[in-house]
């Protein structure tokens, strides 16, 4: 497929040798080249024979043709019989302005690395330049908003006409070509978009959508790599989820009352089995509230998940009625003074102070009145009137030891 009439990609091997010049440099062009762009057996058996045998082969009006392929087996022409020069000893033979297509400068920095983090060593750019002032590479990103899509000529206008995988420049009456990401919300060709498929980050946390849109490979690639990973907070991002789905309300309140027993159980040395059970699901699912990973958000769609939490909050509070340990960390409440022991996990009958975390019954509870808190305040204004009492005692002695020292 041809974007424009400076494209190189009318075939394989001017692509090959096209990007690699462009980016990667003169030496890796003269190794590429061979390696990738000449795998056919014909240009096998040319390389493996003598240089003076394969320049014979190559004819006076293919060597001074425009093509890519002439202009790199010119470039090998020239080095041939020849050590290759380290990168920063090359120069450019061919210069900027007498190419057809703008070339991409190379950097004088490191290449483009995405943000430090625990997959940082997975999210490798294809392409090594940060680009130029026109165009710059997609860097890995997550996005939670949905793009609303402008027309196509706008898009690409802002996009200075460029290909904003590659960055390589379109002419106008070829923009029809290019295809949408939904993801990233910008236009590639047709090589760095292949009508892949995925859910959309933004969509399923605004509109609960988990339709497949098209997306570019860049786009794709990341999405798989952080499909398991806890980076959605939905508290956050989107309260209201909560309220309009009810899978994803059960989910948090199945999650609130595995936090408060795991809690328990890392303190109790009875419940290492229960713990290794707990282990096996994904950590922030017992250890967070908000937290959810995109295979979390389709599982809760599937309604797998709720299933699988459900059993587990059961088997931790058959531990806790079992154990001893655990039974001694509950808490009896100070309204009524039932000696019915109630504990944070038990949603449906317990109420928390959210000050002092205490545990009263829901219909005893009056969030004015929390006797522990009412202890702590009063423990407290106890302690700050005996620092007070010691300090003026101090004060007191130091004046009478300073007066009979001046008698």
């Amino acid at each position: 497929m041809c974007i424009g009439p400076d494209c190189y990609r009318c075939d394989i091997k001017a692509c090959l040798i096209y990007y690699v010049w462009t980016f990667c440099g003169l030496k890796r062009v003269l190794t590429s080249f061979i390696l990738c762009s000449y795998l056919d057996a014909d240009v096998k058996k040319s390389l493996n024979c003598q240089s003076v045998q394969s320049s014979e082969s190559i004819s006076y009006s293919f060597l001074h043709s425009n093509s890519a392929e002439a202009v790199a087996m010119g470039l090998l022409k020239q080095f041939e019989g020849m050590q290759l020069p380290a990168a920063s000893e090359l120069e450019w033979l061919v210069p900027e302005h007498d190419a057809p297509q703008k070339l991409l400068p190379i950097p004088d920095s490191m290449p483009i690395s995405p943000d430090d983090g625990e997959h940082a060593d997975i999210y490798k750019l294809r392409i090594r330049v940060r680009g130029n002032l026109e165009w710059a590479p997609p860097r890995p990103q997550i996005i939670f908003n949905i793009h609303t899509a402008p027309t196509r000529k706008v898009a690409v206008t802002k996009q200075n006409y460029r290909c904003a995988g590659c960055g390589i420049r379109i002419e106008p009456d070829y923009i029809k070509r290019l295809r949408y990401c939904e993801y990233l919300g910008k236009y590639f060709c047709q090589c760095c978009h292949e009508n892949a498929q995925s859910v959309i980050p933004g969509r399923i946390l605004r509109k609960w959508d988990f339709s497949k849109y098209y997306v570019s490979n860049f786009s794709k690639d990341l999405l798989t790599k952080i499909w398991s990973d806890p980076l959605f907070n939905v508290h956050d991002i989107n309260n209201a989820m909560y309220k309009k789905v009810k899978a994803l309300e059960q989910v948090r309140l199945l999650r609130i009352q595995l936090v408060h027993l795991k809690n328990m159980f890392k303190t109790c040395r009875l419940a290492k089995g229960i713990l290794e059970l707990y282990d096996s699901v994904p950590g922030h699912l017992t250890e967070d509230l908000h937290l959810f990973s995109l295979n979390d958000l389709m599982a809760i769609k599937k309604g797998e998940l709720v299933p699988r939490l459900k059993e587990l909050v059961r088997l931790g509070t058959l531990h806790v009625d079992k154990c001893m340990l655990c039974q001694a960390k509950g808490f009896i409440c100070e309204f009524c003074q039932n000696e019915d022991i109630i504990f944070p996990f038990e949603l449906a009958k317990c109420r928390r102070c959210e000050d002092c975390k205490a545990c009263y019954h829901k219909h005893c509870f009056r969030s004015d009145h929390c006797p522990k808190c009412e202890r702590l305040r009063a423990r407290r204004d106890q302690m700050a009137r005996q620092s007070l009492e010691s300090y003026n005692s101090e004060q007191e002695e130091d004046e009478s030891s300073q007066e009979k020292n001046s008698d």
